[in-house]
């Protein structure tokens, strides 16, 4: 897994969603600040909280862990 696109993947897939980074971080239980570090690939989910993330996407871990 490469974390210096990870972001990309969760900006993406939230876009894709048309959620908001406010949106997202209330599904995940985090706040707003930390989606943001997420997809400006300065921090990266919690492992514990990569299944959830999938879930909220509706894609599977697989497909969320598949960072070209």
């Amino acid at each position: 897994m490469d974390s210096k696109k990870i972001g990309k993947v969760i900006a993406k897939r939230r876009k894709e969603k048309g959620m908001t980074q406010l949106e997202l971080a209330e599904k995940m239980g985090v706040t707003d600040k930390a989606v943001s570090k997420w997809e400006r690939d300065l921090s990266f989910p919690d492992i514990n909280s990569i299944p959830k993330l999938a879930e909220v996407f509706e894609i599977s871990v697989d497909e969320l862990m598949q960072v070209q």
